[in-house]
């Protein structure tokens, strides 16, 4: 969780917020739950592969009312056009470098306190899909 509010950022104003902080949940395998500071509001990610080297993401925003308001609206394209284009830069470069020839193995920032300078959530999903493929290898055998 993290305290919202960002003076320089309309998309993140808490101006008359019910909920002042955001939050993020996983579900294992591939949903995301979201909350965003403003008025009380939800976030639904799903992220499904579509072959090795392509995902896809949806969203469903959930609001107090039906019709979101001009910040919420600001915060929705925030999210589009900023956050995850961020995101998606950050993987696609990744995985260019996993297919050139210098990339021999991944490295993650890990500390088994999980501290928060590690990549500890990194980490434990990276286990969780390994224990996954692993009990279906031993299921077909």
């Amino acid at each position: 969780m993290a305290k919202g509010g960002n003076v320089n950022n309309s998309a993140y104003s808490t101006e008359g917020a019910t909920v002042d902080d955001h939050a993020v949940w996983w579900l294992w395998p591939n949903t995301c739950l979201m909350r965003y500071p403003g008025r009380g509001n939800f976030l639904v990610m799903s992220v499904t592969p579509d072959g090795p080297d392509r995902t896809l993401e949806t969203y469903d925003f959930f609001f107090e009312t039906s019709k979101p308001t001009g910040q919420e609206w600001e915060a929705i394209k925030y999210i589009k056009e900023v956050l995850q284009q961020e995101d998606i830069d950050i993987v696609e470069s990744v995985q260019r470098g996993m297919k050139t020839p210098a990339f021999e193995f991944g490295r993650i920032v890990h500390d088994p306190a999980g501290s928060g300078l590690s990549e500890h959530g990194v980490h434990h999903f990276h286990g969780l899909v390994i224990d996954t493929y692993a009990k279906a290898v031993s299921y077909t055998e």
